[in-house]
């Protein structure tokens, strides 16, 4: 996908007419760069998306979604008309200490959310409305989404995808290719050091957009003020003594996966969709 990103020898020909005495001579001169090939048409409805979860295990679990929907016609004319989710989610398990600190969500908050699965339908939904689906680390994010959709009884994502990541390691350049590095790089930066994932999907996006020659990117914190999240639900005062276990659900979930994901499941179910979805919009 990244093929035009990568560095190649680049050869030019000109041809000019010199006069050499009375003589008219045409000459012509080859020169040879190193260079790029020229990025092709961004598709007409991009999605970028992010996740942050409880690790990085196979047995881990989304704790909060952000999906932004961009219409690329909007950028010639310098704006960026979007819509967007962003959803929290009761993983159903305890985030590892690295990755609490990483996403900011504390136990205690997470087991008074809906699960993953009372949206699914609708964030699959939300997803195939773009042409490509955008991700930087793709593999991570869309890996998680997957094994979400299918504990949820919903198809895989069967959209292209795009993973800004390898783009970016595409180009050649030495350093870090996470996502932080790569903003710094483009003069973006995080609003703090918690992860969000709807700001992480909005710098995504931007990259997204650096690596086909938009120059013309913006931080999240130029997008409006009403980013939060649409389904956080208040939690009770947190009991001064330690909070029970929680229940293992892994069995239970592994019924719903299919074989080749570590479950039991042999043929595909599909279950209702009992959630409404929200949606906002930033405007450039």
């Amino acid at each position: 996908m990244w093929d035009w990103l990568k560095p190649r020898e680049i050869v030019e020909t000109r041809t000019r007419d010199d006069l050499v005495g009375a003589t008219i001579v045409r000459v012509t001169e080859t020169t040879t760069r190193i260079g790029r090939g020229p990025a092709p048409k961004l598709p007409d409805f991009v999605v970028a998306v992010d996740v942050e979860t409880t690790g990085v295990a196979p047995d881990d679990r989304i704790v909060s979604l952000g999906a932004i929907w961009l219409a690329t016609a909007s950028l010639a004319e310098g704006c960026f008309p979007v819509s967007y989710i962003h959803l929290v989610f009761d993983p159903g398990k305890k985030s590892h200490p690295k990755a609490a600190q990483i996403h900011g969500f504390d136990d205690w908050t997470l087991r008074h959310q809906e699960p993953f699965a009372s949206y699914a339908a609708r964030i699959r939904e939300f997803l195939h409305a773009g042409d490509v689906i955008v991700a930087h680390n793709a593999d991570f994010d869309l890996g998680f989404i997957n094994r979400e959709l299918a504990i949820a009884g919903q198809p895989p994502i069967a959209k292209p995808i795009c993973c800004t990541m390898e783009g970016y390691r595409a180009l050649g350049l030495n350093g870090s290719a996470s996502l932080s590095s790569v903003c710094f790089e483009m003069g973006l930066h995080r609003k703090g050091t918690i992860h969000g994932a709807l700001e992480d999907a909005w710098l995504a996006l931007m990259v997204y957009l650096w690596l086909h020659g938009y120059e013309h990117c913006k931080p999240f914190s130029a997008c409006g003020q009403h980013l939060e999240l649409f389904n956080l639900r208040p939690a009770p005062p947190r009991p001064e003594r330690a909070l029970p276990r929680r229940k293992r659900k892994n069995e239970a979930e592994k019924s719903w996966l299919p074989q080749e994901m570590g479950g039991s499941n042999t043929r595909s179910r599909t279950r209702g969709d009992p959630v409404e979805k929200r949606s906002g919009s930033m405007l450039g």
